[in-house]
């Protein structure tokens, strides 16, 4: 084994961004942008819904989490597929999964077909962010590292607010299906993907595809002269399945997997159920709920451009003490509102707040793991978000149909405190350190 040449490390920390980056950067922004529209579409369609097959609030938050059950089941499928086979054909498979699916779901008939569709949906859903973000942060450098992972999170909110467009101008017109048809455009972007997206230099490192690695460099633009001294590097070891409970990442899977699971409880809940309580709580119209989800997205933009730039200024764990902390602040006063237009202000504010925190999940998370399990851990610490995600709108259900209506915001808040005394208590700041530095290389 050569151990005195480049490793691939080594070469990108010397790499400035290319046109290569910003072309990966694009594709797998807008697999996230089409990611957020197809999950926040339900939200949105479920009003109509409930009022077409007669649904109770139960059997509404079921269907609300069916996709994110799939989610669950999908990050604990694609990480490890991701690992073994590669980040391309994670990105690519999960992508036009969910694209042609969510197609299949405007053909439901009846609330079991629907929660199946979703379901499946889910299962590509819950990979591609997990893998498209252990994708994208192997390519850069430290210093661009923080800003080019956040900037996928800044397309997230967008596809927020294309839901809520698209609703407010097609559903009242067209039905709720319309959402659906739309949701299969992704599947263009898996092929575009297919031509552009080259494999991660650090994935073909560890399998042994030195030359492989060697091109992917060059076209990032590092020099002939590093790269002719690449280093042969260990070979990644068959990855046990119970690897993250292992003491070497106990720890860390322990805090990525609690921030994910209680941060997700408390906000995604909310998101799913927030067009509903706008409709029966404060009684507003079809096209006002959906007007209000305008306002939502507005906030979560602001949300990821802030973010966007406070994560190299300010660090990671402060998008959690800001995000989530002053969330269940903002929740546990949004609960006492009685007036419309106070909650327009309310619901801003906490898709503002949140979306900080829900930032931090994803810059953070992936630079806390190496290359042979970073997909794995990436993609199975959102699942244990995904499964808080699915439960907490049938819990919120349960709340709303016995009239225990402030208990939705008590729940809100405690869960997102719990995520952040888990970063306060276990995170490492991560902030302008190299992979190797914090020990995921």
């Amino acid at each position: 084994m050569n151990v005195q040449g480049n490793t691939v490390g080594s070469i990108i920390e010397k790499i400035s961004l290319s046109r290569t980056h910003y072309h990966i950067l694009i594709i797998a922004a807008l697999g996230f942008l089409f990611d957020s529209f197809d999950t926040y579409i339900v939200s949105y369609a479920m009003p109509l819904i409930r009022q077409e097959w007669q649904i109770n609030p139960v059997i509404n938050g079921m269907l609300a989490s069916a996709g994110t059950w799939g989610m669950f089941l999908g990050a604990m499928l694609w990480g490890p597929i991701s690992d073994r086979y590669g980040r391309k054909i994670g990105f690519i498979g999960t992508i036009l999964g969910f694209g042609l699916i969510t197609g299949l779901t405007a053909l439901s008939q009846s609330p079991f077909e629907f929660g199946l569709f979703r379901f499946f949906t889910g299962m590509c859903i819950g990979g591609a962010i997990p893998v498209t973000t252990a994708l994208v942060s192997e390519y850069a450098a430290a210093r661009y590292r923080g800003r080019f992972v956040s900037m996928l999170t800044l397309l997230w909110p967008f596809g927020l607010l294309l839901a809520a467009f698209a609703s407010l101008h097609l559903v009242t017109e067209h039905g709720w299906r319309i959402l659906f048809i739309l949701g299969t455009i992704p599947a263009l972007l898996a092929i575009v993907a297919g031509f552009k997206l080259p494999e991660s230099p650090r994935w073909l490192a560890t399998q042994g595809r030195a030359s492989d690695a060697r091109r992917v460099l060059i076209k990032l633009g590092a020099k002939e002269e590093d790269v002719s001294n690449l280093a042969d590097e260990k070979l990644a070891e068959k990855v046990p399945i119970g690897v993250l409970l292992t003491p070497m990442y106990r720890k860390r899977f322990l805090l990525t997997a609690g921030y994910y699971f209680f941060g997700y409880f408390g906000y995604y809940g909310f998101a799913m159920w927030i067009p509903t309580i706008l409709a029966t709580v404060y009684g507003l119209s079809l096209a006002k709920t959906f007007t209000f989800g305008l306002i939502g997205a507005a906030g979560a933009i602001l949300a990821r451009a802030t973010a966007f730039y406070t994560v190299e200024k300010f660090g990671r764990k402060q998008l959690f003490y800001v995000g989530y902390g002053l969330g269940g602040v903002a929740a546990l006063l949004f609960g006492l509102l009685k007036d419309p237009a106070y909650a327009m202000v309310g619901v801003f504010v906490i898709f503002y707040l949140c979306e900080q925190g829900g930032a931090g999940t994803v810059v953070y998370t992936a630079e806390l793991y190496p290359s042979k399990v970073r997909a794995t851990a990436t993609a199975w610490s959102t699942g244990a978000g995904r499964i808080s995600s699915a439960t907490s709108p049938i819990l919120f259900g349960y709340l709303m149909a016995n009239h225990m209506y402030y208990g939705v915001f008590i729940a809100m808040a405690l869960f997102m405190w719990i995520a952040v005394a888990l970063v306060f208590f276990l995170g490492v700041e991560t902030k302008g350190k190299s992979l190797e530095d914090v020990g995921a290389a």
